[in-house]
Parts: C-alpha cells; sequence; structure tokens
C-alpha cells in the first residue's frame, strides 16, 4: 500500500551568474536516479529506489519549475499562506532530465542569500517534495536491493543549504556535480506542524559492515563517494584483466623466441662442434695445385672417351668409372660382366678407341679405290690384338695381367689427336 512522505535532496549548485537586476542566477541538479538511505522517526532505516522513469515522468519534471526557493528548509509544507514568509527566489520554467539527474536554473532574489552564496556560506541546494512510497522490496538493475520504491514526485521547494560541516574531504565531495543524494527528515505525526529548526535530519549509512550516523548532507556525500569509488574499482578491474591478457600474449611470444634461439644455438653448436672435428682431423680444403691436376685429369678423361658418345651427351655428374662402363656398352654393343674389373673395361675401351684412331685417316679426304686392298691389310693387322682382347671380353677366364700387357702395347695411343666420328 502506497503513503504520501516528504524527502529532501542535496545536490552542489553548479554555477551561477548576476542579471540586470542584481539578482543570481544559479544552476543545479536537484534530484537524481538510483536508492537512497533514509531514517524513520523509530530510529529503523529503509532502503528507497527512484526509478528513472519516475524521475523523468513529465508530469513530476514540471513540479521542479517555478516553485519558490528558500534560505534552508522551511518548518512547514509552503503553500500560498506561507511562500510570502520563506521564499528567496524562485525556480526557472526550463527543467530537464540529463544522465540520471533533474537539472533545472534557480532565480534568487533576496541580497542576504545572494551574498552567502558569493562567500560560499551555501554551496548545495536541497529539493523538498511528497512522493508516494510503495513498500515492495527488489533489486536495481544494477544489483542493489531496496525495502521500497518512490513514485509520484511532487517538489514543494528547492532550498538553499550551507555547505556540510563533516570535514573538508567531505566538503571536496558536496562540491562534486554528480553528489546528488537523498535523505529524509523524520516523519512528524501531523507534517503540518513545525518541526525544530535546531534539529538537523540525520541518516544512517554502512561501511564495510559498520552503521554509521552522520548529517543528512554527510551521509549523502558518502554515498556518493562509495558509489563513485566502486565504479572506479570496476574500470580498474576491467583494465587489470586486459592488461593480464596482453602480459600473457607476450609471455607466449617470448617463449616462442626463446625456443626458436635455444635451437638456433644448437645448429650453430653443432657446426662448430663438426668444423673442429675436421680440424683435429687435418682435413682441410683442397689447395690450388691439386684442383689443378683434378681438372686436367677429367678433361682427358672427356677428351678419351668423346668418340664413344654422342655430341649432345652430358657428362655432368657422372663419374669417370661409369662413363668407362657406358663407353664399353657403347662401343661394343654389350654389358660388362659384374666380376669385370674397373681397369678391365678401362682397357677394352681405351683400345677399341685407340683402334679406331689408327684405323682413321688423319684428314678428310676420302679413300681412293687403289687404296682400299692395302688399307684392309693394315687395318687387319692394326686390330689384330683388339680383336684378340675381345675375345676375351666376356669370358670368365679375363685376369688383370692380360689386360695390363694389352694395355702396355697400346698405352702411348692417348697422345695421338683424336677424330671422332659418327
Amino acid at each position: 500500500m502506497e503513503t504520501s512522505v516528504s524527502r529532501f535532496d542535496f545536490a552542489p549548485i553548479i554555477g551561477s551568474e548576476k542579471t540586470d537586476e542584481g539578482y543570481l542566477r544559479v544552476w543545479c541538479r536537484a534530484a537524481r536516479t538510483g536508492t537512497q538511505l533514509y531514517r524513520r522517526a523509530d530510529g529503523s532505516q529503509v532502503r528507497e529506489y527512484r526509478p528513472p522513469e519516475e524521475v523523468q515522468k513529465p508530469e513530476s519534471l514540471a513540479t521542479f519549475g517555478m516553485k519558490p526557493v528558500t534560505w534552508t528548509h522551511p518548518p512547514v509544507l509552503l503553500d500560498s499562506s506561507n511562500t510570502a514568509q520563506f521564499s528567496k527566489g524562485t525556480s526557472g520554467s526550463q527543467v530537464r532530465f540529463n544522465d540520471g539527474f533533474v537539472e533545472v536554473a534557480l532565480v534568487i532574489t533576496d541580497q542576504d542569500t545572494i551574498e552567502k552564496i558569493e562567500r560560499k556560506d551555501a554551496t548545495e541546494v536541497s529539493a523538498g517534495y511528497r512522493v508516494d512510497f510503495d513498500p515492495t522490496p527488489g533489486i536495481t538493475p544494477e544489483g542493489e536491493s531496496y525495502e521500497g520504491v518512490q513514485r509520484n514526485i511532487r517538489v514543494n521547494h528547492i532550498a538553499i543549504v550551507p555547505r556540510g560541516r563533516a570535514g573538508p574531504e567531505v566538503r571536496l565531495l558536496l562540491d562534486r556535480m554528480d553528489a546528488a543524494d537523498a535523505v529524509a527528515l523524520p516523519e512528524a505525526a501531523n507534517l503540518d506542524q513545525p518541526i525544530s529548526p535546531a534539529r538537523k535530519p540525520m541518516a544512517s549509512i554502512k561501511l564495510d559492515g559498520l552503521e554509521i550516523d552522520l548529517p543528512a548532507e554527510a551521509a549523502g556525500a558518502v554515498q556518493s563517494y562509495v558509489r563513485d569509488t566502486a565504479r572506479q574499482l570496476d574500470a580498474a578491474n576491467t583494465e587489470l584483466g586486459e592488461l593480464r591478457q596482453k602480459l600473457d600474449s607476450l609471455q607466449a611470444d617470448y617463449d616462442a623466441l626463446a625456443e626458436e634461439k635455444e635451437a638456433a644455438e644448437g645448429r650453430a653448436d653443432a657446426l662448430e662442434e663438426a668444423l673442429s672435428e675436421a680440424e683435429s682431423t687435418g682435413e682441410s680444403r683442397i689447395d690450388t695445385t691439386e684442383l689443378d691436376r683434378l681438372v686436367a685429369a677429367r678433361l682427358a678423361t672427356l677428351q678419351q672417351l668423346a668418340p664413344a658418345f654422342t655430341e649432345d651427351f652430358k657428362f655432368d655428374g657422372i663419374d669417370d668409372d661409369e662413363l668407362y662402363v657406358q663407353a664399353f656398352q657403347n662401343l661394343t654393343g654389350n654389358t660388362p660382366r659384374e666380376d669385370a674389373a674397373p681397369e678391365y673395361v678401362r682397357g677394352v675401351v681405351d683400345g677399341i678407341l685407340a683402334a679406331r684412331a689408327d684405323a682413321d685417316p688423319d684428314d678428310d679426304e676420302e679413300e681412293s679405290p687403289e687404296d682400299e686392298g692395302e688399307d684392309d691389310t693394315d687395318r687387319a693387322d692394326s686390330t689384330e690384338s683388339l680383336r684378340t682382347a675381345l675375345r676375351g671380353a666376356g669370358s670368365s677366364s679375363t685376369t688383370k695381367d692380360s689386360v695390363a700387357a694389352y694395355r702396355s702395347q697400346v698405352k702411348e695411343n692417348w697422345k695421338r689427336p683424336l677424330t671422332a666420328t659418327k
């Protein structure tokens, strides 16, 4: 069941300026959304929730405009019979809801009140209003619990109040533009009866499980400070989590680089060990003289075997023994026996090539018909030893001695100029 109760909000004056008439125009945030802690006349406490939809309701916002401005709260709610007694100015007609706050301009017409504001004797405003209190408990979207809801806000007046007297830290907090909080004067049995001006409204707040009674202004400031600190802590925790993720990523990159570095050092150590081993065994690069000898030997082999191959044959990458085997195949049409010694193969190939060199004329002139008989006789004589060697090429009775004997006969043939014939 809803009941009608009175409430008072406290918020700092945002800025001010003088009019041509000497009046002081000030801007303030007169109310806000969220939860507020109230202390009842019987000493009990209750946290009330003011939903955004209630604060920004057009009917409620309209009650903030064109209302009397007083010096501190009057002992009674204002009406046409007593407004002139307490009014020090009026609120403007332009009222807006912005980021959870009700913002309104005030015009102070009383010179004494203007001087107090300019001397900083008064730095806050406090809206006095009536609300319908719904005692249904719940939890706000931000996760705060409450014991009731304020509905149908109806502003009665807006008071200029002195700055808080709970010390410099509280004063600084009260100077913040977003430090708007609400407190309640103890409900009297009859709201029309005056409330003693000497009796300051009090409120209880709980910090770290400790319940503290403070003046209403100080309680509101502390509540704002706690909320601000909680928001800052949440933001710091979020930033800390992001930094930890970045640190984990950088650590992973560092570990990968460390593994790669270790692998590279291992390869370098292996190469250095191999080099040291080569130096210890006396291995070294071939000197220039040895290289020249090897090149000359290779060229001599290629020159010797050139007539046994076609002009487009590629000798690259084939060692001398294999070249002699292929030359043997090209010249005889047969493959050497598997047990044939390389010296035997060389001897046969050298012999055939030497015989061909003896049989071919030194120039390119064609043989005359009359010389054919004589050449055949010479060729038969010159190849007699070759034919003898070929008859034993496929025989298992061949030995190194017979090859050496044959090579001894033709060992000087390589010196003759070679003419490759097709």
